[in-house]
C-alpha cells in the first residue's frame, strides 16, 4: 500500500479558499449590518433640506418610446407593373422600397419603424398617389401627403 501525505500545493490551496470564504463571509455580514442601518459610519449622513426634496418632487423626464413596431404600407391598384413607397424615412425614393405585388393589383409592405409620425405617398408606375384607405393628410412643399402615426 502506498500512504501518500498531501503536497505542500494542495495545503496552500485548501488555505487559500478558506481565506477567501472567510472574507467573503465577512463582507457579506458587514453589508447586511449596512443595510439594516447598524453600521455607526452610515448614522451620520445629513438630512435632506427642503431644496433637495424640491429637486425630487420634480417630474421624471419624460421617456421616450423607442420600440420597433412593424407596419403594413398597402395600396390595390389592378394594372400597375410597379408601385413604390416614397416617404420621408427614405429621403422621398432616394432609397426606394419597391411594394411585393400579390394578386389583383394588390401592392403590400412591412417595414419597422420606431414611434413618430411619418408623411408618404405610393408611386404607382411613375405617378405619385395617395393612400386612398389612409384620410391623415397634410400639405408638404405644395403637395398633399399621407401620415402614419406609429404609436
Amino acid at each position: 500500500m502506498n500512504n501518500k501525505k498531501p503536497g505542500s500545493l494542495f495545503v496552500l490551496f485548501l488555505l487559500l479558499i478558506c481565506a477567501c470564504l472567510t472574507w467573503f463571509f465577512t463582507a457579506g455580514e458587514d453589508y447586511y449590518d449596512y443595510a439594516a442601518g447598524s453600521i455607526e459610519g452610515s448614522a451620520q449622513t445629513a438630512a435632506l433640506d427642503k431644496d433637495d426634496l424640491a429637486a425630487l418632487a420634480k417630474k421624471p423626464k419624460e421617456k421616450f418610446n423607442t420600440e420597433i413596431k412593424f407596419r403594413n404600407f398597402f395600396i390595390t391598384v389592378p394594372g400597375a407593373k410597379k408601385v413604390e413607397l416614397l416617404a420621408d424615412f427614405n429621403g422621398w425614393g432616394k432609397t426606394p422600397i419597391e411594394l411585393k405585388r400579390y394578386s389583383r393589383g394588390y401592392f403590400e409592405t412591412s417595414l419597422a419603424l420606431a414611434a413618430g409620425e411619418y408623411k408618404y405617398v405610393f408611386l404607382v408606375d411613375g405617378k405619385e398617389v395617395l393612400d386612398p384607405t389612409n384620410q391623415d393628410r397634410v400639405q408638404d412643399n405644395g403637395r398633399t401627403v399621407c401620415i402614419k402615426t406609429v404609436r
